[in-house]
């Protein structure tokens, strides 16, 4: 078979063509989709971060667990503690709230450090490995991003098709963060768009990574909710925000979410985690409990949602539910959670 990253770039448009028009997508969602795949197959291959690595957030739920009907372009990355120098138990157990923060601090230190330095070094070395060098420059470049604060690595794609400026951005963002209870993870099999559309005629679609379950995601993704309800009302909620309402919900209509719902134990850990490192001083963490938990926005957050929610749709793979039957959904869900 064939190596799809070392195809030309009139062949690959070919082949990006052909597999847009099977499946009913865009060219530029299958081209960035086959780039997220084989860039994660780099980052498990790598050695030292792809053995201390975890892939979550909503790529996982797509290209994981097929959870969510949307392009989820970017991709979250958790490094453990351990492989940054530091132990899991010494920031749990700190002293007092201020060592754990001096601690955060460190690490959080680190883990730009180590991204802009030696990881970034290492998958830049894997990304040549497979199709050599870029005519000028580096595959990959960092930066710390302006609203997270998170290092992120850029992969710049060799030849991309179509236009810049649209919504899909024509480059991978790696978004690594340090903070996150990687537990439970599991090994999981990824495989780009192509792969159903060009089945048998390429070798490199796929990817085996370990990934922060499902069950975890969905109550990371409720308690993102339940802060984003106390959000202060002068404090202006982010961009493209709308995808976790709309990925909640698509958790709890599916038979896998219904079941994370009954582990309580697990939203429990969840809660104690973000009281502890994600400390806000109007996230009213200690409310994310059955009884007091809140899903569905404030009426005076509905309007800038909805028109969130609405610039999405390039996003989605089929057509998507108006976000009229999402806040219905997050009504039943908080009605249900609420009940106990």
């Amino acid at each position: 078979m064939k190596s799809f990253a070392l195809l030309t770039a009139v062949e690959r448009r070919t082949a990006v063509n052909a597999a847009a028009n099977r499946l009913g997508m865009p060219e530029v969602v299958i081209e960035k989709d086959f780039w997220v795949c084989w860039l994660l197959a780099r980052i498990f291959a790598t050695k030292g971060l792809g053995s201390d690595c975890v892939f979550k957030g909503g790529t996982s739920l797509s290209k994981v667990f097929g959870a969510v009907n949307r392009f989820s372009e970017d991709v979250d990355l958790s490094i453990h503690p351990a492989l940054l120098g530091f132990k899991e138990r010494d920031l749990d157990e700190a002293a007092s709230a201020s060592s754990r923060r001096k601690k955060i601090a460190r690490l959080e230190e680190q883990c730009k450090d180590s991204v802009s330095g030696q990881f970034r070094k290492e998958l830049e070395q894997e990304v040549r490995s497979v199709i050599g060098a870029p005519a000028s420059g580096d595959w990959l470049t960092f930066e710390v991003d302006p609203r997270t604060q998170s290092p992120v690595l850029h992969f710049a794609y060799p030849d991309p098709s179509g236009e810049a400026g649209g919504y899909v951005a024509q480059r991978v963002k790696l978004e690594f963060g340090s903070l996150t209870d990687q537990r439970p993870d599991g090994r999981h099999r990824v495989e780009a768009f192509l792969a159903q559309a060009l089945p048998g005629i390429f070798d490199d679609l796929g990817a085996d990574v370990v990934a922060l379950e499902l069950e975890r995601t969905f109550w990371e993704k409720a308690t993102i909710l339940h802060a984003e309800y106390h959000r202060p009302p002068g404090k202006q909620i982010r961009d493209r925000f709308a995808r976790h309402y709309s990925d909640f919900a698509a958790l709890w209509n599916s038979p896998s979410g219904r079941q994370a719902a009954k582990q309580l134990d697990l939203l429990e850990r969840v809660r104690l985690h973000k009281s502890r490192y994600f400390s806000s001083a109007w996230a009213n963490y200690e409310e994310a409990v059955p009884g007091t938990i809140r899903l569905v926005p404030p009426k005076a957050r509905e309007a800038e949602l909805r028109k969130d929610y609405e610039s999405m749709r390039p996003m989605f793979l089929v057509d998507p539910p108006g976000f009229a039957v999402i806040l219905s959904v997050l009504e039943e869900a908080e009605r249900s959670l609420n009940r106990g």
